[in-house]
């Protein structure tokens, strides 16, 4: 679930409305992990004098709403106290995963009014169900990328394919899945395929078949306007990692001064040096 602004039937303290003339509701947001849990941690205050009223006398509760679209996962959380933690086991969310922070009514309130209301409510109070957002911050997400997750070494970003077509390209790359998948011709899938059983041939492989696809990703991942529909994919965020272990910001690659060839032979460990010392081997394998 995530909160667009929207007009409510009553007055809420948002970012995004003037429903309440000078408060603000600011809850601060950690998450953490292990192997059996994620922890969340929220610290929620508000200078609504009102609001604060309310939570007080258990009219009102902090809440989180926490939803994972990959999994489906959804759940409510709610406490009186600011400071509070909620455990979500790792096996119900993976991938992106939405939280909105928010003040809700804990029970019916009959005629809430408060002298902090626009002048546009004065002289005016509201009845309240329980449930109803009283105030709302502004959405945020988090990633829950498992720490064994395969994806998490840079090799395995990748997904070598057969394409459909006979007369497909040689090679030809899609980088719109968690995977970046790489389609070889099936002629030279099936040649791919059996040089790959010998480990002497596996730099070179990776050179001629994993740097050009490495590379067309960093092009993709140096525009701005690109990268915005990159980002939830977990080869992006693989690559991210991978690249602040390095010492380069995501955000200010294209200003980095180093060509996507020069980063991806990097991100590869180097693997055309790694072909050379490998064929060379190859050839003395062949001469005895």
């Amino acid at each position: 679930m995530q909160i667009k602004p929207r007009l409510y039937p009553h007055p809420v303290l948002a970012w995004f409305s003037d429903d309440y003339r000078a408060a603000m509701f600011q809850p601060a947001f950690e998450v953490s992990g292990n192997k059996g849990f994620y922890k969340i941690q929220m610290t929620c205050k508000t200078s609504s004098r009102s609001l604060n009223r309310l939570v007080v006398d258990k009219q009102a509760a902090y809440a989180v709403h926490v939803e994972c679209p990959a999994t489906r996962y959804r759940a409510l959380f709610t406490s009186i106290d600011q400071t509070f933690e909620i455990d979500i086991p790792v096996a119900d969310i993976d991938g992106k995963v939405e939280v909105c922070r928010l003040i809700v009514a804990s029970q019916e309130i009959k005629n809430y009014a408060s002298e902090e209301f626009h002048s546009d409510f004065t002289g005016r109070s509201f009845n309240m169900m329980r449930g109803d957002v009283l105030a709302v911050a502004e959405d945020i997400t988090f990633y829950a990328d498992k720490k064994s997750d395969e994806l998490a070494k840079l090799p395995s970003i990748f997904s070598i394919r057969r394409a459909n077509e006979a007369d497909a390209p040689p090679l030809n790359v899609d980088l719109m899945g968690d995977r970046i998948a790489v389609y070889l011709a099936p002629s030279t899938h099936d040649k791919f395929t059996s040089l790959n059983s010998d480990e002497l041939l596996r730099s070179t492989l990776s050179a001629t078949v994993l740097i050009p696809a490495l590379v067309l990703a960093l092009e993709k991942v140096m525009r701005p306007e690109d990268r915005e529909t990159l980002v939830d994919l977990r080869w992006y965020r693989t690559v991210a990692r991978k690249l602040k272990d390095i010492g380069i910001n995501v955000d200010g690659l294209a200003e980095g001064g180093e060509s996507s060839l020069v980063l991806s032979n990097k991100l590869i460990g180097d693997p055309l040096s790694g072909a050379f010392d490998d064929l060379t081997q190859v050839l003395q394998r062949a001469e005895d």
